[in-house]
């Protein structure tokens, strides 16, 4: 899954645009303990349409004012919009909750609910259908006026997870009828969920209220302090050091902070720090006809090269979680050890490596400024490559990567796992060739791989499901087809009297409260 094309620093103009924006009026940082108002950081997105959502920020906002089916939380799916649900790997029924409306005082109804799912799978971005839905094309139809059926052309095991995605969330008929206007502000009447969007400056902040008749607050099992603000100011994100600034000054109540910003709230009876696993980091390779790596020796020489340890220092200031297969440890079916990664041997790296030229593009979020894809172009050379590195900001990464495979030979994948499943990252390496259309990055042909992810698309146990997973995914690993690497921490400041929660792994549901 694509990430924000903003995550480190903006431009300058866009830094100072914020910066003269909280010079210039009170925000909610600025309020009393008991304010109704939490201002956080975002990066800027691309669209406010849900379905459209690609990049984080996308994600972030639906996710106020669209509500899903279900929700994650720790230990499983929680009741959304949808009060109960039975899934097959080809179909769930999915019960509607009473009393669910949308912002202008609609009900929802299952003809509500099956013409948005039904919008979104027309309409949706290919890489996001493709990452939650596995592949298939879901269809979703009204029983009555209470139960939704969504059926798959094709077997996926996830399909009732899926639904807990942002990108799902349910968008009411008069946002339907004005595609144009949703994705670019506000449709009055088009929310589900709890907030409507009342005021944004594009790329700078964006205000959102929460409704007076809204009710159908998700079942979590997990306790929550505080109460949802009545108000969440999302402010669009300075480079990392004015973040860090604007929330030890109040500005900001709420912000995600860089790993080496952390040191600078040492002390602080005002702030606390709170992390989540987030993204994954691992390596990928472009194994196709005339690339050094689509010889497998050379690819298992990288992995023996590599010390995560290290990588891990340099790109995340040693906060990450050393990686033990493609996926972060808060999603499903994730081992907690595994004997299928390839140990580190300098000595047999630079054996195989002496000479070899190597092509690395690397994304920029892969530490500050892209520090992790520098570790990985010094480590190489010291095993005797010669590496070429192509160090982009993430939006021409994404391009590069996908559209032109054949400029690279290796490259740190960031990825962001939405579904919350290992089986989430496997149609990266299955199926078609990106050159031909498909999801396949690096035109790997792993039939171990290809076999055990058929099979598991149809299990419906979980644990023989996640044990076909695993096994699809450690081939992968085993022949150095993918090198796992580290998962990175989500890192919150919070400011005394504000909380935040991501629950059940979730990366787009952050819950925002106020305590105090």
């Amino acid at each position: 899954m694509r990430r924000s094309p903003t995550r480190r620093p903006l431009t300058a103009l866009a830094a100072v645009a914020t910066l003269t924006l909280l010079s210039s009026c009170t925000t909610g940082g600025q309020e009393a303990a008991g304010g109704t108002t939490a201002t956080v950081t975002i990066d800027a997105p691309n669209s406010m349409d849900p379905r459209k959502a690609l990049a984080l920020p996308d994600f972030q906002l639906a996710r106020l004012s669209y509500d899903t089916l279900v929700r994650r939380d720790d230990g499983g799916l929680v009741p959304g919009l949808a009060a109960t649900w039975k899934a097959t790997p080809s179909r769930v029924d999915f019960t509607l909750r009473e009393g669910a409306t949308c912002a202008d005082g609609t009900a929802i109804t299952a003809r509500i609910v099956s013409d948005s799912i039904n919008s979104f799978v027309k309409n949706g971005e290919a890489s996001t259908l493709a990452a939650i839905f596995g592949g298939t094309r879901p269809t979703a139809t009204a029983d009555g006026a209470s139960t939704v059926v969504v059926e798959t052309d094709a077997p996926w095991a996830e399909l009732a997870q899926a639904f807990s995605v942002a990108a799902t969330g349910i968008v009411c008929p008069k946002g339907l009828a004005d595609d144009k206007a949703l994705a670019g502000g506000p449709v009055d009447g088009s929310a589900s969920g709890p907030y409507t969007l009342t005021s944004f400056e594009k790329g700078v902040r964006y205000v959102y209220t929460l409704r007076d008749d809204y009710t159908t607050w998700p079942k979590w099992r997990t306790k929550l302090d505080g109460t949802p603000p009545k108000t969440v100011e999302y402010l669009v994100a300075p480079d990392p050091s004015a973040t860090a600034n604007m929330v030890m000054s109040g500005d900001l109540d709420l912000a995600r902070i860089m790993p080496d910003s952390r040191t600078r709230f040492d002390g602080s009876p005002d702030v606390t720090l709170t992390s989540y696993p987030f993204g994954t980091f691992f390596l990928v390779f472009n194994e196709r006809k005339g690339s050094p790596f689509a010889d497998r020796a050379k690819r298992a020489a990288v992995a023996r090269a590599v010390d995560r340890k290290a990588l891990n220092q340099s790109a995340l200031d040693g906060t990450g979680a050393l990686g033990v297969t493609l996926a972060n440890p808060g999603n499903t079916c994730v081992p907690k050890t595994n004997d299928s990664l390839i140990g580190q041997d300098p000595e047999a790296a630079a054996r195989a490596l002496d000479g070899v030229k190597i092509r690395i593009l690397g994304a920029q979020v892969i530490g500050s400024g892209g520090a992790g894809n520098v570790y990985l172009q010094e480590v190489l050379r010291k095993a005797g490559a010669e590496v070429e590195l192509d160090n982009v900001d993430i939006g021409t990464w994404v391009s590069k990567a996908f559209s032109q495979p054949n400029t690279w030979d290796m490259t740190i994948f960031p990825d962001l796992n939405f579904l919350g499943s290992l089986a989430n990252t496997l149609p990266l390496f299955l199926g078609p060739d990106v050159l031909e259309g498909g999801p396949n990055l690096g035109g790997v042909n792993n039939t171990v791989t290809s076999d055990a992810f058929d099979q598991a698309r149809a299990d419906t146990d979980e644990t023989s499901r996640c044990a076909l997973y695993n096994k699809a995914t450690d081939a992968l690993i085993e022949r150095a087809d993918a090198v796992p690497l580290v998962t990175e921490q989500y890192i919150y400041a919070q400011r005394e009297g504000f909380k935040v929660y991501m629950l059940g792994g979730s990366l787009d549901d952050h819950i925002f409260r106020i305590t105090g």
